[in-house]
């Protein structure tokens, strides 16, 4: 008798199929261990587990502990369901009668006696039955409350622990434990699989997943239960991400006209993707630069507490925003994560953190949690590690691919890169990648419509993107001709109105308006921080209002002239391009890029950040411009250091306006100077059209 030989697919199925009982079999297993479920309320580390109480506080005896409400919860998840005991470690003072209080486990009374004033320990038998089969454990706390004025808070019982003891197996699983362990270990397998394309490796990442769920289901049994769905559900959502990455990558290696990507290239890529968000992340952690995170940071709250109509209004006193709503909406989004995720009672950021803070800040930025600050640029990470992934595929046109590496590596690993979103935490890497996008779509594709569509939510993600449109509509033009700026204006409009319409919708349309009408003025100086023009004219003196006229008696003000300044430079960049090859377009937009970070008054120092993705495009067509990008990203960084509070204590000056103004001036210098012979190199009659990368093509490019 013949015995049928298994297919790869066939044993791959098997190996799926083992894994996952041997995580089910392992769930099982640990849990008919008896250990502690213990909740420290108030350590920080409880916010998941807890719902109806308010800010951490520190107690005269080191410990720390929360105030409920009239209606709190504490949770303890993926328990099981066992016999055990419940110790609740509260007090419950009251300036006048006794507190009255009814404790519910899963909605079972099981006490109606309130401690005194006093933290007391009281302990209540709890059964298998109470918990069920869903293996969730629910302790409500309903009581009376009080205030104690000018506190306005209403304050009933003051909780510092909840424990739970198992008083022996069997125990049954939480479902959620047995759903989502095998399902993660599975899912390293599958991610292991794809992108190593060796079975060994996927399944030793899914044995040292089975390996980690396991200590962490002994050792931390509620902290596991509970981030595994959200683990699983993070994962397979970057998953799925990166194969949509993948098909976008090679359809663009295919309107470039480029070789395929080769699959050892593709998961060498995202090895050095992953490598470089990983050292991003970790500069991420830290509170970045405080003026602006914590706007970030009250922005998320306020429209997660009260709405997205709430984004140019004031509720509470909640400052309104000064960023486009593409802006707010991401914000919005990582909010709504983090509250469902970490913090359910999501608190107002200047109380949500560490207790021992408040009387040395009021800062809501350092005083929120950690998690929130830094969940808040993993959007901005994710762009950034994807505007590295398609400079290196748009370069392989114009390099061969060991050379496309060095300059997606000299993006993904540029010190102003790593400054500008992971170090400060600030938000132009999105906006930017959507400006890439679109010069890729009008210069390898006629989808012109598309481009449009896409530089319409860049413009209202960050107003800096509508400065690309003139040049992208000549550039439409060149592609359809007069129907293709039409169709330009139309699909521009469209993702504008994509932008808009949710904040119109719910009730925010007059602050919407009031945000527009003040985007020019915001911060009318002739320069916020921006090493430009008018930090070599002024030095550090820049806090000249920008309406001032030029000089006593002139016609025009400094705002008027400097915008008359970039429309010049502008006009040359439009008269260079019109004849040129639509490839050289992304050194045009480039140069528009740093144009507007020169010329114009109220520049911030991050504002010409997106020439940098540009630019890297660009210079992989014309390796010549490598020297540029060099200089301008040392500038750049410069720029950011030395304009940061935490260089300041470093260098060990308390007046950085005195002691670092020469070197910043120098600085802007440079810029100026760059900007200058950018200008006549471009106005000049004819350029220099040597192209080196001659000496490092793989294969023959079209023109």
């Amino acid at each position: 008798m013949n015995v049928p030989r298994f297919s790869n697919l066939s044993r791959t199925w098997v190996l799926v199929i083992v894994l996952g009982l041997a995580a089910l079999g392992i769930a099982l297993g640990i849990y008919q261990f008896a250990q502690p479920a213990a909740i420290d309320v108030g350590s920080g580390r409880d916010a998941p587990f807890v719902q109806g109480f308010s800010f951490r506080e520190n107690l005269p005896d080191g410990s720390n502990a929360r105030w409920s409400s009239g209606r709190s919860e504490i949770r303890f998840i993926g328990l099981g369901a066992q016999d055990g005991t419940l110790t609740l470690r509260f007090a419950a003072p009251r300036p006048a009668n006794p507190a009255q209080l009814q404790v519910l486990a899963n909605g079972k009374d099981i006490a109606r006696e309130a401690p005194g004033g006093d933290f007391q320990a009281q302990t209540f038998i709890i059964g298998r039955d109470t918990i069920g089969l869903g293996g969730d454990l629910v302790v409500a706390l309903d009581s009376d409350t009080f205030s104690q004025p000018p506190d306005t808070r209403q304050l009933g019982l003051l909780v510092d622990s909840a424990r739970f003891e198992s008083t022996g197996a069997p125990v049954i699983p939480s479902p959620r434990v047995m759903l989502y362990f095998p399902a993660l270990v599975i899912l390293v397998f599958a991610i292991g699989l794809a992108w190593s394309g060796d079975k060994r490796v996927a399944v030793g990442a899914s044995v040292l997943t089975l390996l980690l769920g396991a200590y962490g289901l002994l050792n931390a049994r509620l902290e596991t239960a509970y981030f595994l769905a959200p683990i699983f559900w993070t994962g397979l959502g970057l998953f799925g991400a990166a194969w949509v990455l993948v098909v976008c990558l090679q359809r663009l290696a295919g309107a470039a006209n480029t070789l395929p990507i080769e699959v050892r290239t593709l998961r060498l890529m995202f090895v050095v993707m992953t490598a470089a968000f990983v050292f991003e992340f970790v500069l991420a952690t830290g509170p970045g630069f405080i003026v602006d995170v914590q706007d970030y940071v009250v922005w998320s709250y306020k429209t997660v507490t009260y709405g997205l109509g709430a984004m140019y209004l004031a509720p509470e006193g909640l400052w309104i925003s000064d960023q486009s709503p593409g802006l707010n909406y991401i914000l919005h989004v990582v909010g709504l994560l983090y509250r469902a995720v970490f913090a359910p009672d999501m608190l107002y950021p200047a109380v949500a953190g560490d207790p021992a803070l408040r009387g040395l800040t009021d800062n809501p930025a350092m005083l929120a949690d950690p998690i929130h600050r830094t969940l808040l640029r993993l959007p901005m990470l994710f762009s950034d590690v994807v505007t590295g992934a398609v400079i290196f595929v748009t370069a392989r046109r114009y390099l061969a691919t060991q050379y496309a590496w060095l300059v997606a590596l000299a993006f993904w690993f540029n010190p102003a890169v790593l400054w500008n979103g992971a170090y400060w935490g600030q938000t132009d890497a999105m906006h930017s990648l959507l400006v890439l996008i679109c010069f890729l779509l009008i210069v390898f594709t006629p989808r012109v419509g598309l481009a449009f569509f896409v530089l319409g939510i860049a413009a209202f993600t960050k107003p800096q993107a509508m400065f690309f449109g003139p040049l992208l509509l000549l550039g439409a033009y060149r592609v359809a001709q007069w129907r293709g700026v039409v169709r330009a204006l139309i699909f521009g409009a469209i993702g504008a109105a994509a932008l808009l319409l949710p904040v119109i919708l719910t009730g925010g349309g007059p602050g919407l308006v009031a945000y527009l009408l003040d985007a020019v003025g915001h911060h009318p100086i002739l320069s916020a921080n921006a090493h430009n023009l008018w930090w070599v004219v002024f030095h550090d003196d820049v806090a000249i209002p920008d309406t001032a006229a030029l000089f006593p008696g002139a016609p025009l003000s400094y705002r008027t002239f400097s915008i008359l300044l970039f429309a010049l430079a502008y006009l040359v960049a439009l008269v260079r391009a019109w004849g040129a090859p639509l490839e050289r377009y992304f050194a045009y937009g480039a140069f528009v890029a740093f144009s507007f970070f020169i010329f114009p008054t109220e520049i911030h120092e991050n504002y010409g950040y997106a020439l940098l993705p540009l630019l890297a495009v660009a210079m992989a067509r014309d390796l010549r411009l490598a020297v540029l990008y060099a200089a301008l990203s040392v500038t750049m960084t410069l720029n950011y250091a030395l304009h940061d509070p935490p260089i300041f204590g470093l260098l060990g000056t308390n007046n950085p306006h005195r002691d670092l103004a020469l070197a910043r001036w120098l600085n802007a210098v440079a810029n100026v100077t760059i900007a200058t012979m950018w200008v006549l190199y471009l106005a000049a009659p004819r350029g220099l059209n040597v192209p080196l990368q001659r000496l490092f093509l793989r294969h023959k490019t079209t023109p």
